[in-house]
C-alpha cells in the first residue's frame, strides 16, 4: 500500500511538470499540491503523517517494553527517544525547520558549503539519528524482520541525502527531485513499517 501511494505521488509530480499542464496554471509553476519539493503538498502530508504514526508506534513499544522484568539497565527508554525523534521529524516535514536552520547557519558563517548549504542540517541529523538508530537497532535485533526493515529505511534516507546534496544525478531537474523525495517518502514508510512490526513482536512476546 505504501509503495503504491508513493508511486502515485511520483506519477502526479511527473504529470504536473508537463508543459501543457504548467501552462494551464495561473502562476505557470504547475499544480502545487503535486509538487514533491514544495510546501503544503500531498507528499509533505504523506511523509508527515507517516512519521507521526511511526512516533505513535514507538510509544506503543515503549509502553509494553517497560514492563519487562529482565531489563535491569532500562534499555526500553530508547523508545521514548525514538518517538521524540520521529515526532520532531514529522514537525520538520511540515514546517521545514531544517531549511530555516540551514539559512541561519549560512547567515552566521557566510558559507553555504556543498551547493545550497544543506550540509548544515545533514550533519546534525546524521549524528542524532545515527546515535538513536544504532541504539534502537540493538534493541530490535531479536526481531529480524523489523531490524532489517529499519536498515532498509536507513539506506533510503542515505539515498535521499546523497540526492539532496547533488552527489547523485546533479543538475537533473525533475528526475533528481523524484529520486530525492521518492527515497525520503519510502524511508519514512519503511520506518513506520519497522515500528509497527516491532510493536507486533513485543506484544506477542509479552503475551507469551
Amino acid at each position: 500500500v505504501g509503495v503504491t501511494v508513493i508511486f502515485g505521488l511520483e506519477l502526479l509530480y511527473s504529470y504536473s511538470q508537463s508543459p501543457a499542464l504548467i501552462e494551464l496554471t495561473s502562476d505557470k509553476q504547475g499544480v502545487a499540491a503535486f509538487d514533491l519539493d514544495g510546501e503544503g503538498s500531498l507528499a509533505v502530508w504523506f511523509s508527515s503523517t507517516t512519521l507521526l504514526l511511526a512516533a505513535a508506534a514507538a510509544v506503543v513499544v515503549y509502553s509494553v517494553r517497560r514492563y519487562r522484568t529482565d531489563d535491569y539497565q532500562g534499555r526500553y527508554r530508547i523508545w521514548l527517544w525514538a518517538a521524540t525523534c520521529w515526532l520532531l521529524m514529522s514537525i520538520d516535514e511540515t514546517a521545514s525547520l531544517h531549511e530555516g536552520f540551514k539559512e541561519m547557519m549560512v547567515l552566521v558563517t557566510g558559507a553555504r558549503l556543498f551547493g545550497d548549504g544543506s550540509i548544515w542540517w545533514v550533519v546534525p541529523y546524521f549524528f542524532l539519528l545515527g546515535a538513536v538508530g544504532s541504539r534502537l537497532l540493538l534493541d530490535m535485533w531479536p526481531c529480524r524482520l523489523s531490524s532489517t526493515t529499519l536498515l532498509l529505511a536507513a539506506g533510503c534516507y542515505a539515498l535521499a541525502v546523497v540526492a539532496q546534496l547533488g552527489w547523485l544525478l546533479p543538475e537533473s531537474g525533475a528526475r533528481g527531485v523524484m529520486l530525492e523525495e521518492g527515497g525520503e517518502m519510502l524511508a519514512n514508510w519503511l520506518l513506520l513499517l519497522a515500528m509497527g512490526l516491532h510493536a507486533r513482536h513485543v506484544i506477542l512476546d509479552a503475551e507469551g
